[in-house]
């Protein structure tokens, strides 16, 4: 067989003794496509399309019959399925290219390469050690499942990972089952209601296609609070969870081979790329008194998780600077100061018995505050907002929260938060006159007091604190 080097010049020769001058130019013009992008493509698929293009060229030769319509389909259809790289560019464009820095990271995936560029938005959570963790249980084929106290990030943690799949490159969906004793086998597999038929959350991951048919390059499956999950339903689930490890190798074609599962309708349907992200309270196989919605899981369910569950902690460094940011968007230190004590005031508790139970500080219970102020100081600014005969103060808010614990324990943590201190700067805060910036934002910076405090929280929080997931171990 000729090279394909070799079919390109014998074409080249026959667009040369045609006589239909429109027919060799729209070959001419095809033809140089196709080679600056013949690395792109398979070998047999560029060999077929010049020998159609020789073909018909050699039946129009001396008659200037050439279908100058079937030449351009012929090479449009092919050029569909080429994709170029980095390889088939001109040193012009890869120069210019080149003009920007982008940290790159590629994630090998069995079955393709799932690509993401990381730009400086989420390089911050690509670096944190948790997520390190992860993005290789990830690339290793393992189900990852955290526990710890609520608040502490552990559902934020599974849009962090999505953000950096798909940041640049790749589509990845993230697929919520919210675990309780009424999640059904409808709800994971599918099934028909009176409506038509349900695809389950289980079968849209498995087969990374969402309840649209939209198609994606993966999918993460984010089981919440798995603990509250009905057994027997947690028996369906278990059966998937073991398979998702499994592949095999075709003898005849070498091909991988992925496993199935049966959907609602009871069709055999094919895994894509499913990573599956669950969170929880406790341990899976205990009671906590805690967290009385809990069932106590069987072993095996646990098992499909061994290796790779994580008990987490709030991070304080992460909420502060996902709430204080940098530039126009200083100024909140006050919140992040006083509510962090409000955070030690609840686990702390009272005779060794935590208010966790009541309710928890959140990242966010953070940003709604953030927000609430923003919106007050625009109204203050704004002579016809909606809301600016009485704008919510972030006070309100405050006092909200502080209202699902009992009086007592009200009083202790009020005390311990400094409450009265946070209402006074609250008030001294939201009254003064701002330059807003474009985004109608307020223009503000945190004082040398808030920020001495933040990073004694911070440094003594984490000193105090160690999270079984480490790079180190």
């Amino acid at each position: 067989m000729k090279t394909i080097e070799e079919r390109i010049k014998d074409v080249e020769d026959i667009i040369n003794s045609t006589t239909n001058d429109t027919a060799k130019r729209i070959a001419q013009e095809k033809l140089q496509v196709l080679e600056a992008t013949k690395n792109a493509g398979t070998e047999g698929v560029i060999y077929d399309t010049l020998k159609q293009l020789e073909t018909l060229l050699n039946q129009g030769i001396g008659t200037g019959s050439v279908d100058e319509a079937e030449v351009t389909k012929i090479v449009d259809d092919e050029l569909k399925n080429i994709k170029i790289g980095v390889g088939n560019l001109d040193p012009s464009v890869l120069a210019m290219l080149g003009g920007s820095t982008k940290v790159s990271l590629n994630l090998s995936l069995p079955g393709g390469i799932v690509k993401s560029g990381t730009s400086s938005a989420t390089l911050s959570a690509l670096s944190e050690p948790e997520n390190q963790i992860v993005l290789s249980d990830l690339l290793a084929l393992n189900n990852v499942y955290m526990y710890g106290a609520a608040g502490t990030g552990k559902s934020f943690r599974a849009g962090q990972i999505q953000d950096i799949l798909q940041s640049e490159g790749s589509s990845w969906d993230l697929i919520e089952v919210n675990c309780n004793q009424f999640t059904s086998p409808l709800d994971l597999i599918g099934g028909q209601t009176i409506e038509g038929y349900q695809k389950g959350k289980l079968e849209m991951a498995w087969t990374n296609v969402d309840a649209d048919n939209k198609k994606y390059d993966g999918a993460i499956l984010l089981l919440d609070e798995l603990p509250k999950l009905d057994p027997n339903t947690a028996g369906l689930l278990n059966a998937a969870l073991a398979k998702l490890s499994e592949r095999k190798v075709d003898d005849k074609t070498g091909k991988v081979i992925k496993p199935t599962i049966m959907n609602g309708r009871g069709q055999k349907i094919r895994l894509g790329n499913m990573f599956v992200y669950a969170t929880g309270n406790a341990p899976l196989n205990e009671a906590d008194p805690d967290y009385e919605a809990n069932f106590k899981q069987d072993l095996s369910l646990q098992d499909r998780f061994v290796g790779s569950m994580y008990k987490v902690f709030a991070n304080y460094r992460r909420d502060r600077e996902l709430l204080n940011g940098d530039g126009n968007n200083k100024g909140y230190l006050f919140i992040f100061n006083h509510m962090m004590l409000c955070r030690e005031a609840i686990l702390e508790g009272q005779d060794g018995v935590s208010f966790a139970n009541k309710g928890f500080v959140s990242l966010r219970i953070l940003l709604s505050m953030k927000r609430t102020f923003i919106e007050y100081v625009r109204a203050k600014n704004t002579p016809d907002s909606i809301i600016r005969f009485c704008p919510k103060s972030i006070i309100v808010t405050l006092n909200s929260f502080l209202e699902i614990f009992t009086e007592n324990q009200r009083d202790i943590i009020k005390d311990k938060m400094l409450y009265d201190d946070f209402v006074s700067t609250i008030k001294s805060r939201q009254d003064k006159k701002y330059k807003l910036d474009a985004e109608m934002n307020p223009i503000m910076d945190d004082t040398q007091a808030e920020l001495d405090l933040s990073n004694s929280l911070v440094t003594t929080y984490e000193a105090n604190t160690k999270s079984i997931i480490s790079c180190n171990q």
